[in-house]
């Protein structure tokens, strides 16, 4: 059997944990994030879209996905450096998250990238949609 631990604001819905990604207009520009699974897909949302070496004071936050998309995709080699890209940071900022998929598809100079994965210490399964275009 599974312990699940739950974060105790997750039971109060007047606090919020988080702010969630991206930023827009409505409410002012921010979302607030009330639950710990919503959070943490934006947290994780945040560190994938993230270029490595973007973040002031921490160069190696962030992932190579900008930086893969204008090697050649030929062979799959793409698609292998992209899934490691996703592994190697998500292992170091977010060790927590298990990755289960990094499925990619293409439509032009657009990238589709979904990454599956899961935090067993919460019980949460969810999907990472991203969109990236040349």
């Amino acid at each position: 059997m599974l312990n699940k631990k739950i974060n105790p604001l997750d039971f109060d819905a007047d606090i919020a944990i988080g702010v969630g990604l991206p930023f827009n207009s409505a409410n002012n520009g921010f979302k607030l994030n009330y639950t710990t699974e919503e959070q943490i897909h934006s947290n994780f949302r945040n560190l994938i879209l993230t270029r490595r070496g973007e973040r002031v004071m921490h160069p190696t936050f962030g992932s190579l996905l900008y930086d893969l998309l204008f090697e050649p995709r030929t062979d799959g080699h793409f698609d292998v450096q992209a899934k490691e890209a996703v592994i190697e940071t998500t292992s170091e900022w977010m060790p927590f998250i298990k990755i289960k998929y990094v499925d990619i598809q293409y439509d032009n100079n657009t990238a589709f990238i979904s990454i599956g994965y899961e935090v067993k210490e919460l019980d949460i399964s969810n999907v990472l949609d991203v969109t990236v275009k040349v």
